[in-house]
């Protein structure tokens, strides 16, 4: 099974919250392995969230429906607000 990032949110509560949406969808994905260290406490550092390589598409295409976003993703085809 090939992971794949697909969004970066500004901070790690951020992307908690898209993981809630998108994982509330059915979808199973996760943050980037290494953005995050649970003993420093929540980071404020831009945080990636990656989706199974057949599932990249329909996340992408959840979490722009609530975030309002009309565009297919960024020039790289991540979602970064």
């Amino acid at each position: 099974m090939n992971w794949e990032v697909f969004a970066t949110a500004p901070d790690q509560l951020t992307a908690e919250s898209w993981l809630g949406l998108i994982r509330n969808a059915g979808i199973e994905c996760k943050l980037q392995p290494g953005d995050t260290v649970a003993f420093l406490g929540v980071s404020g550092l831009p945080t990636r969230i990656m989706a199974r390589s057949d599932c990249v598409e329909n996340a992408l295409t959840v979490l722009n429906t609530y975030l309002g976003n009309n565009d297919a993703g960024t020039s790289d085809d991540q979602t970064t607000c």
